[in-house]
């Protein structure tokens, strides 16, 4: 079994900072810093996922990101993708921009409808 994990002692500023996230009306910063203060009190991750009411997981990446980045990790991240991955090719690609420009009544279709 692995060692529960806490949060390291969070500086005056950042005490500061999780107080006054307890006043936000942003869910997310509300839930990170009572999941952080929790933590820091001791709180062991599966009491602090029921309290919070979310999974366990989700309690372990934000004790991990509080350890990194401190109260940078209140704030979501962007959820966009970083990569992008193609469906088609740029040869298929211009097959199917090539298809979609036609007429339907090439197709047999009485009507474009």
């Amino acid at each position: 079994m692995r060692p529960p994990i806490f949060v390291r002692r969070p500086r005056d500023e950042e005490q500061r900072a999780l107080e006054a996230g307890l006043r936000s009306a942003d869910a997310a910063v509300l839930r990170r810093s009572q999941i952080i203060l929790a933590s820091a009190r001791g709180a062991w991750v599966p009491r602090i996922a029921r309290g919070v009411g979310t999974g366990e997981q989700t309690v372990r990446n934000v004790i991990h990101a509080f350890n990194a980045r401190g109260t940078e990790a209140l704030r979501p991240r962007s959820r966009r993708a970083r990569t992008i991955y193609r469906a088609f090719d740029p040869a298929r690609a211009e097959q199917l921009r090539a298809l979609l420009h036609q007429s339907p009544r090439t197709f047999g279709q009485p009507t474009s409808l």
